[in-house]
């Protein structure tokens, strides 16, 4: 009998700490953020719905410099186009701004063809820029979605924004230009660079589909963070864009 009661007595005792008899560990929940397995015993939150692909209109979380090889194009080859006071490159025009010079930066746009553009000096060695011009779709530009974003990762990687710190996302929509679709990629670039006192520059990407198989149109516009008249000229700028 008392070899029996230490028998049971260890069987209770095995069940205590296995939890019962037959019961086997499951695996723990596994997180999918990022692509990260960090077995974490938490359950797995829902995922948020996405947004709306027509606009992001608040501001996102800090982006990271970018690391991409963006395409080499040609800013020099050009189309002709009418002397009709308007600023033309890629099929895409805007009015010439008065009290801004003809740029000497468009060859920045290197990723671009047939581009044309003003400037405006706001500190000796720190400009606004608007520009026009094309993208090429062999060389990756396919849509105006995917293309806008293309080049503002190529913008921010680009010898304009040497010192480049941070990219603030201010708002990323789908908009029509003289009646064919496009998108409107906005965002502030940060800059620790001894060029400028400024923190950096509001730049606003604009890529149109004209229907041609062979390019987009785009737009690329920076003015200085926290120059609200400079960011206002951009807004009309951007809303005075016209094919041709």
């Amino acid at each position: 009998m008392a070899l029996v009661l230490i028998i049971v007595a260890v069987f209770v005792v095995r069940a205590v700490i296995t939890g019962g008899v037959g019961v086997t560990e499951e695996p723990l929940p596994t997180s999918t953020v990022s692509g990260f397995d960090d077995r974490s015993p938490t359950p797995t939150p829902t995922p948020t719905p996405p947004p709306s692909e027509a606009s992001s209109p608040t501001p996102s979380a800090t982006t990271p410099a970018p690391l991409v090889d963006c395409p080499v194009g040609d800013p020099d080859a050009r189309q002709t186009y009418p002397a009709d006071g308007r600023i033309h490159g890629g099929d895409l025009s805007f009015p010439a701004q008065s009290g801004w010079e003809p740029s000497r930066l468009t060859s920045g746009l290197s990723w671009a063809y047939d581009v044309d553009g003003q400037l405006l000096t706001v500190q000796p060695d720190w400009f606004a820029m608007f520009a026009v011009g094309a993208l090429s779709v062999v060389d990756g530009f396919e849509q105006p979605e995917q293309a806008a974003e293309a080049v503002m990762q190529c913008t921010a990687s680009s010898d304009f924004y040497q010192g480049f710190t941070e990219r603030k996302d201010l708002h990323a929509k789908a908009m029509t230009i003289s009646g064919r679709p496009a998108w409107s990629v906005r965002a502030e670039i940060y800059v620790d660079t001894d060029r400028t006192t400024l923190p950096g520059d509001v730049v606003d990407v604009v890529v149109v589909d004209l229907g041609g198989p062979e390019s987009l149109a785009m737009f690329w516009g920076a003015v200085p963070i926290d120059d609200q008249d400079l960011i206002d000229q951009l807004d009309q700028v951007i809303g005075e864009l016209s094919a041709g």
